[in-house]
This record gives structure tokens, C-alpha cells and sequence, in this order.
């Protein structure tokens, strides 16, 4: 018994040793392959690092030379500009001889001694200014037009004032460019669904409360600043945003500023329905104006008729009139919904016991104008745009009728030589 006692922690110790070897083995092993990992990834960084440098460089270079091309693009507008205006100098400085027209002594002689110094005479001098401004100066600078966009564009002002002085927002990738008017479409179009849904909810089910009120409009507010600061980026990267829906975003932003900031007076309580079913209506129809205005310019972009940078707007634009124009009676309700907000506000701020406030008096009266002038400016561009294609229809039907009178009278020219 004695004996075996002694042999079970002889046993006990050699297999603790077999088995503290295994694991040392096995650790040895990880630990190689830890080594032999962090070597790989070392030598990867040490050639990372040295493309990171020619990477720098060749920034630093490409920089470099979208400062150098935009000083020689700066200058070479600044010399047509200034070769423009030394022909029109010239060409007002020039004397035609006319024979239904008595010149003075002075311009003959003054036409002569031009004529004998160039060996030309004015008439053939005029025509040679018309071809260099309408053909040479003319083609350069539709040249530099189409390049513009592809160099460094200062800031606006409102971006100067908002992101900073000097901060770029040239988009010179075309791909780059398509992806932010994308992802703009897309921001427009989703917060305009979260309105719609608020609006609906705050018509019919939610109580009335000022603070949801003011969260509500906050949110409008962030919307409308949002759109200005993507738009104004959009138009620096050569999108031809029309000035009136630039400018209406900034109107909106101030008077839902104003909104905001309304207390919950009597007056606030008699406007609030009709302005939740305003912003329902409006909210609404921006959603169809998307649906239809995102069809029709992937349409006319596939056709070469419109620019990848043009978007959809809250109103009327003359492209919109190719194919269905069914959205204008919608537009022109919203229009005298925007009247008739102006019509109420006004009334309430000229009511004491509607708000006995001088000073929100006062605000009322802003508000009612700024309704008025979005209403003003809104069916002031739509009557402009609608009579521009109008105009353009019967200069199309006037042609269509030239070219049908010109047919006939072939026709009729034919018929008489086969009858002869």
C-alpha cells in the first residue's frame, strides 16, 4: 500500500509536465504566429507610408495647379471682357458714309484718312469687328463657360457668412456632383414626408399644445436653412437654380421664424388651424410636384434637353410644360391659399381683442406681407413661365403653318407644269 501511495504523485507530477509542455508548445506556436502577423502588417504600413507621401505630393501639386489654372481662367475673362469693350469704342468711333444722311467736312476727312491708313473701308471695318465679337470672342466664351464648373469656384456670400471666408465647396467630380443633388432630392423629399405626416397629425389628432407647436416649427425652420446652404452649394457646382426659388426658401425661413416664436395668445389659436391645413395642402403637393418633376427630367436629361444639375422645385418651370401640366390648378390653389393666410392675418392683427399686443399687432402685419409676396412672387413666375411656352407654341404653329403654305404652293406649282 505504502508502495503505491509513493507511485501516484510520481504519476501525478509527469503528467502535469506533459501537460505544461503542450501548452508551452502551443503558446510558442500563437505567439510566433502574433510575431509573424504584426511583421506583415509593419511592412504594409512601412509601404502605405511611402504611397501616403507620393499621395500628399502629388495633392499638393494637383492644389497647386487648380490655383494656377483658376488665376489664368480669371484672366483670360478679364481680357475678353476687356477686348468686348475696346470694340465697342471702335466701333462707335466709326463713320459710315451714308446717302440719304449730310456728314460733316470734319467726318469725311476723318473717313478718309481712316480708310487710306488701313487700306479698308468703315463698312468693311464693321464687319470685321461684327465676325471677330460674333464668332471668335463669342465661341472662346461659351468655351470658358462649359469649363467653368471644372475649377475652383469662390463661395457665395451667404456661404462666406455661414461656413466661413474661404471654406471650398467646388464639387469637381461630375459623379460627386450627380451624388449631392441626389442626396439633396432625397433629403427634400423625405423631410417633406415627415411634415405631411405632422401636419395631418397636428389638423386631427393631436391636442393643441404650444410646446409640439414649437418643436414643429423648429423643424421647418432647420428645413428651410438646410435647403439654402445645399442649394447655394448646388449653384456654386453649376446648378441654374432660378433666383425666385432661391429667394422664396429664404422668405420661408424668415417667416417661420416669426411662427416660432408666436406666443399662445388668441391670435396664434385662430390662425393655427388654418396654418397646419395650409402646410397639409402644401406638403402635399410638393410630393406630387417630386414624383412628377423626377420623371420628367430623367426624360428630358435622357433627350439632352435639360442640365444633370437642374432639380426639382416647388412650383412652375418652362420645362414643365412638356407633357402633363395637370399640377398647374393645384399650384394656383396653394397660390390663393397663401392669399387668403395674408387676407386672415392682416384681419387679426387689425382686431384688439384678437391680440391686444401692439407689438404682435405689428408682427401680424409682417406675416400678412410676407404671405402676400410669396403669393405675389409665386403667380407672378408661373404667369411668366406659362406665357414664355405659349409664345413659344405659336412661334412652332406660325412655322408649321409657313412650311405647310410652302408645300401647297409646290404642290400647286407641279400641278400646273403636269397639266401643261
Amino acid at each position: 500500500m505504502a508502495t503505491d501511495n509513493q507511485l501516484e504523485p510520481e504519476k501525478t507530477i509527469k503528467r502535469r509536465k506533459k501537460c505544461s509542455t503542450i501548452s508551452n508548445s502551443a503558446f510558442d506556436a500563437e505567439v510566433q504566429d502574433l510575431i509573424r502577423q504584426w511583421e506583415d502588417l509593419s511592412n504594409e504600413i512601412s509601404t502605405f507610408e511611402q504611397e501616403h507621401q507620393k499621395y500628399l505630393t502629388q495633392l499638393e501639386t494637383v492644389e497647386k495647379l487648380k490655383k494656377e489654372h483658376r488665376l489664368e481662367f480669371n484672366k483670360l475673362e478679364k481680357k475678353i471682357q476687356r477686348l468686348n469693350e475696346a470694340i465697342d469704342v471702335h466701333q462707335s468711333l466709326i463713320v459710315v458714309a451714308d446717302n440719304g444722311k449730310q456728314l460733316d467736312k470734319s467726318d469725311l476727312l476723318r473717313i478718309r484718312r481712316e480708310s487710306e491708313r488701313t487700306k479698308e473701308t468703315p463698312e468693311e471695318r464693321l464687319i470685321r469687328l461684327s465676325t471677330i465679337r460674333e464668332h471668335l470672342i463669342k465661341q472662346r466664351s461659351d468655351y470658358l463657360k462649359r469649363i467653368q464648373y471644372t475649377l475652383p469656384q469662390p463661395p457665395e456670400i451667404y456661404l462666406r457668412i455661414i461656413l466661413g471666408s474661404q471654406l471650398p465647396v467646388s464639387i469637381l467630380d461630375k459623379s460627386e456632383q450627380l451624388k449631392y443633388k441626389e442626396s439633396y432630392e432625397q433629403f427634400k423629399l423625405r423631410v417633406t414626408l415627415i411634415l405631411m405626416i405632422l401636419s395631418f397629425l397636428m389638423t386631427t389628432i393631436m391636442p393643441v399644445n404650444r410646446a409640439l407647436d414649437a418643436l414643429y416649427h423648429f423643424l421647418l425652420v432647420w428645413y428651410y436653412c438646410t435647403l439654402t446652404i445645399r442649394e447655394s452649394i448646388l449653384v456654386v457646382n453649376g446648378s441654374k437654380i432660378q433666383f425666385w426659388w432661391r429667394l422664396h426658401h429664404f422668405i420661408s425661413t424668415a417667416l417661420t421664424c416669426i411662427v416660432l416664436i408666436w406666443p399662445a395668445a388668441k391670435s396664434y389659436k385662430i390662425f393655427r388651424q388654418q396654418h397646419y391645413l395650409f402646410n397639409l395642402y402644401m406638403t402635399c403637393v410638393q410630393v406630387l410636384l417630386y414624383y412628377y418633376q423626377r420623371g420628367l427630367l430623367y426624360r428630358l436629361r435622357a433627350l439632352g434637353d435639360s442640365d444633370e444639375l437642374q432639380i426639382s422645385i416647388g412650383g412652375f418651370q418652362s420645362w414643365m410644360l412638356r407633357g402633363l401640366s395637370f399640377l398647374a390648378p393645384f399650384l394656383v390653389i396653394g397660390y390663393m391659399f397663401e392669399l387668403y393666410n395674408a387676407y386672415l392675418l392682416f384681419k387679426i392683427s387689425m382686431d384688439p381683442k384678437s391680440e391686444p399686443n401692439p407689438d404682435w399687432q405689428f408682427m401680424l402685419k409682417v406675416l400678412s406681407a410676407i404671405f402676400f409676396t410669396l403669393f405675389l412672387g409665386n403667380s407672378i413666375t408661373m404667369y411668366l413661365v406659362i406665357r414664355r411656352k405659349i409664345r413659344e407654341r405659336i412661334h412652332d404653329i406660325q412655322w408649321l403653318q409657313h412650311r405647310y403654305e410652302s408645300v401647297k404652293t409646290l404642290i400647286n406649282r407641279v400641278r400646273s407644269v403636269t397639266s401643261f
